[in-house]
């Protein structure tokens, strides 16, 4: 009697220096507990004092062991769970909270922690599932239908999506994330309206919301609507002061669209230097500098994106194929094939000793050989790497024309 006692006086003890955050002191006392009468509840104490530190590792231990004590504790099998999907153990977390579901089956509450974890794990289809058994059995938790809404979408059920964010919105105007996923479940062709509505709807909740402002700009964008467009950008601009490269590329487009070309042209400088190669901002430059009647300027820039506009494999390709042409005997698409690969690459000098040696196999006249070995010479200078062997042929090929003639 009097050590049944004993122990309930520790415990409340114990659970004293817990709801006052003694924690260090709490520790000393379980663990003087534990090695007297080790039970699931001191362990379970033991992690919860642990997971209020956030030493998620310790709890887990804490947990596990309390489990040994009592395999079905639901609780323990809650945090136990909870802790491995802290820690990143998605997988583990799994297995338990679905042991732990087996103990309880109706418990709402540890169903909507197993689908988050799904929805963690990416795995969208399984987490679908989940929400959906909890829905049929209550439909009115707005977190929950929140839940349903975003894995809906990720199973492409976008209707569902979309009525299922409308309702969460309906209950909680002021949740700003559902306002932007409800924007994206609307077809922006077919519902043009709706989605018009939300974003403004949004942004009597949250004026000058940069996410929102951006969303306006980019309808706009999407439907043509360019001088719209152009000044919502810059709206979002406002608040936003690092913006994407894309989004000021876009910027940019409605800009040169809405006839303002010396306003984009300056948009465009600014992206060159961010980005001197990128052949969209050069096409765009050039667009504007012939509207704006600088046409040696657009050529030039026009010159450069097209130049710009074809990936360095694409000359790769070329080379290769005409590499093939030439074993099997080809040679005339060959010379077709490699004189596209240097095109498409002028630093490929290689390619036009390659010309040279494949004009020589099979054309009789030499001439076009010697000229491709001279050319070659010319553009590689001292990185000719068949330097020796092209100055031979040359010589050789004199040669031979001075005795055919």
């Amino acid at each position: 009697m009097l050590c049944a006692v004993g122990t309930t006086m520790a415990q409340r003890k114990i659970d004293l220096l817990i709801i006052e955050k003694s924690y260090d002191k709490a520790l000393q006392e379980i663990e003087k507990e534990l090695a007297a009468n080790p039970s699931a509840e001191l362990f379970y104490k033991k992690g919860l004092v642990y997971k209020n530190l956030q030493d998620y590792q310790q709890a887990l231990e804490a947990f596990l062991n309390g489990l040994q004590h009592d395999a079905n504790n639901i609780t323990m099998l809650e945090e136990t769970a909870e802790c491995f999907s802290i820690l990143g153990n998605n997988r583990d977390a799994v297995a338990f909270y679905e042991k732990a579901l087996q103990v309880e089956p109706n418990n709402l509450a540890l169903a909507g922690k197993l689908g988050r974890v799904h929805i963690n794990m990416d795995d969208y289809k399984t987490a679908f599932n989940v929400f959906s058994g909890i829905y049929e059995k209550d439909s009115s938790n707005v977190y929950w239908n929140k839940q349903l809404a975003y894995c809906s979408y990720r199973v492409f059920q976008r209707e569902k999506a979309r009525d299922l964010y409308e309702k969460v919105l309906e209950a909680n105007p002021r949740d700003h994330g559902t306002y932007i996923n409800l924007i994206h479940c609307y077809n922006w062709k077919k519902e043009a309206n709706e989605i018009m509505a939300t974003i403004d709807s949004g942004l009597v909740q949250f004026p000058a919301d940069k996410d929102l402002l951006f969303e306006k700009a980019m309808f706009f964008y999407k439907t043509k609507r360019y001088g719209p467009a152009m000044l919502q950008f810059e709206k979002y601009l406002e608040q936003e002061k690092q913006p994407a490269f894309e989004t000021l590329m876009n910027y940019g487009i409605c800009t040169y669209f809405a006839e303002q070309e010396a306003k984009a042209l300056d948009i465009f400088g600014d992206l060159k230097l961010l980005n001197p190669n990128d052949p969209l901002v050069m096409y765009y430059q050039s667009l504007c500098n012939r509207k704006l009647k600088n046409y040696d300027d657009a050529i030039e820039l026009m010159t450069f994106a097209i130049e710009a506009t074809v990936p360095d494999y694409v000359s790769e390709m070329y080379h290769h194929l005409g590499q093939m042409y030439g074993q099997q005997r080809q040679f005339k698409e060959s010379i077709d094939a490699l004189k596209k690969a240097y095109e498409l690459n002028p630093g490929k000098t290689e390619v036009l000793f390659e010309i040279a040696t494949t004009y020589e196999e099979y054309n009789s006249n030499k001439t076009l050989a010697m000229n491709y070995y001279r050319i070659y010479l010319t553009e590689s200078g001292e990185g000719a790497k068949n330097a020796i062997y092209a100055l031979e042929r040359i010589e050789k090929l004199k040669e031979d024309l001075f005795f055919d003639e």
